[in-house]
């Protein structure tokens, strides 16, 4: 199943997969239920909770359909495709993460031979399969490069640029599916410390190296959301590395923390200078008055207003900015939700302001709210949050540390991106239920307990 998922998600960025998608979905979810066949009964403990809220989150959908819909049939088609690939995909997210768990320190369980490194076999698995869209991503970067300087002719297949190429892979799928590979390497660069090891030194090579990869991808993407959210994350990890440290720093160790923040430093200064909208951000998100200016119910199609500085707006800046405030403005006025996942901003906007062409507020937190209602955001941040803490509780090195790492970069990730349609939701929601598969091992950590 490890090899399934590995698969899986290096192609679920990529175009012209969707049959291959479904093909490694539909085998992953037969085996799912072969493992719930022969260990149901971890489904009958408070562990299962998680599953049971989303399970309540499709039933809400379901309600909202037949008893609160604005607009049935495109509700009705939402709940036929990205709704039913959930259900299709679950015994899949949930098996491989209970039988991941239940594999957790293959040395403690005498199982030497399948250790490399001193992780499983599966580990190496499961990271190069999260590593393979940012390691697809500078593969093409390199041939295209190369064609360039050697007048190389290269098939659709080999690049992803430009934006009319078949296979162009769109700036969000780019920091999507990277985002929670560098969450992964960041958390087991923790781990790494107070663990001694003569490996130490390739392991921090390897996810370090991970590390600089999926910068290098964002950073030829120019992508901001990428650029700011692997700040964040590394900035996590050096402090959880401060306060994890009990010994007095060695010159080595101080000299590797030294460096690890000049290059941030450094990194963040360049992408700064090829990104201008950082240095007006604020001056932007102030002209962003719903009552001084509507240019962002047509994405400036009548012009721009100009900031304090005198400058025309960022149109990133302001209208983000701008269409977090409506959307704000519409949840207050419509708790329950409009009812689709994907565009209910744009439909909404519409039906307000006649001229207005939006079609999601850029937040997938705030699409999702308004899209399936107050409750249903509450349900599926509750699963989240008692998912990560039973898989904590599982104690299955290394799954429990790299699902809350995993699972709250992609959480965060929604807050400022427009990641709340197909397949983003439907990776989000098979993560969370993956790491609520981790977590039934918490039933069986008790027992034995």
């Amino acid at each position: 199943m490890t090899t399934l998922f590995a698969v899986l998600w290096a192609v679920w960025s990529q175009p012209h997969t969707i049959a291959l998608r479904n093909g490694l979905i539909t085998v992953g979810s037969l085996m799912g239920l072969y493992v719930f066949f022969q260990s149901g009964d971890v489904l009958r403990s408070r562990s299962a909770w998680p599953i049971y809220l989303v399970g309540i989150l499709l039933a809400w959908i379901t309600f909202h359909l037949f008893f609160l819909s604005h607009q049935y049939q495109l509700q009705l088609q939402e709940l036929l495709t990205i709704w039913k690939r959930i259900v299709w995909a679950a015994p899949f997210a949930m098996g491989l993460g209970y039988l991941l768990g239940q594999s957790a320190n293959p040395e403690s369980n005498g199982n030497k031979s399948r250790v490399f490194l001193g992780y499983s076999l599966a580990w190496w698995i499961f990271y190069i399969g999260m590593m393979t869209p940012a390691i697809s991503y500078l593969g093409r970067s390199l041939l295209m490069l190369l064609a360039q300087q050697w007048g190389w002719h290269l098939p659709d297949v080999a690049k992803h640029m430009p934006m009319d190429s078949t296979w162009h892979i769109p700036k969000m799928a780019a920091v999507f599916y990277c985002i929670p590979a560098l969450a992964v390497a960041c958390s087991q660069c923790v781990q790494l410390v107070g663990y001694k090891s003569s490996k130490n030194w390739i392991l921090g090579l390897i996810y370090a190296g991970s590390i600089a990869a999926i910068l290098a991808v964002f950073y030829l993407e120019n992508a901001k959301n990428g650029m700011a959210y692997s700040i964040l994350l590394l900035g996590i990890m050096l402090i959880c590395i401060a306060k994890k440290k009990k010994t007095a720093w060695s010159w080595r160790e101080g000299f590797v923390i030294v460096i690890s923040l000049l290059a941030i430093a450094f990194i963040l200064q360049r992408h700064i200078e090829r990104s201008r909208e950082w240095t007006t951000l604020i001056a932007d998100i102030k002209v962003a008055n719903l009552d001084q200016s509507d240019a962002w119910k047509d994405y400036g199609a009548r012009g721009y207003p100009k900031n304090e500085l005198g400058t025309v707006v960022s149109e990133t800046n302001y209208t983000r900015a701008a269409w977090a405030r409506v959307a704000l403005g519409m949840i207050a006025e419509l708790p329950q939700g409009y009812g689709l996942v994907y565009t209910s901003f744009g439909q909404l906007a519409k039906e307000k302001w006649p001229i207005s062409t939006v079609v999601q507020s850029h937040s997938a937190w705030l699409d999702l709210t308004l899209g399936i209602g107050i409750p249903g955001v509450f349900l599926l941040i509750l699963a989240g949050l008692l998912a990560i803490k039973n898989a904590l509780s599982a104690d299955s090195s290394p799954w429990s540390q790299v699902s809350i790492w995993l699972l709250l970069s992609i959480a965060a990730l929604m807050v400022t991106t427009e990641v709340s349609h197909s397949p983003y939701f439907e990776t989000f929601v098979f993560m969370l239920l993956w790491v609520a598969g981790i977590g039934l091992n918490k039933s069986r950590a008790t027992k034995n307990a």
